[in-house]
């Protein structure tokens, strides 16, 4: 399963959107960076790498694209 690394306030940012009767979890220990990481499946990497702009980092696209769905501006 892929992993995506993302940081404390995407990481966050995905928790407050993570539906009643589930969890959000990293699969692995907060690393020393302070990023965290979040496996998903084939499917949703997929989604995310068509998304994904030129040189933008898994915790970019991914904070853009959660921020997006809920009406946030990103920055």
């Amino acid at each position: 399963m892929p992993i995506l690394l993302v940081s404390t306030e995407t990481y966050r940012l995905i928790s407050e959107q993570t539906l009643p009767g589930y969890e959000l979890r990293s699969g692995t220990p907060r690393r020393a960076n302070g990023n965290w990481a979040i496996r998903v499946d084939d499917e949703v990497l997929a989604a995310i790498e068509a998304a994904r702009l030129p040189e933008e980092s898994d915790d970019a696209v991914v904070s853009r694209l959660v921020r997006s769905a809920i009406g946030q501006r990103t920055s």
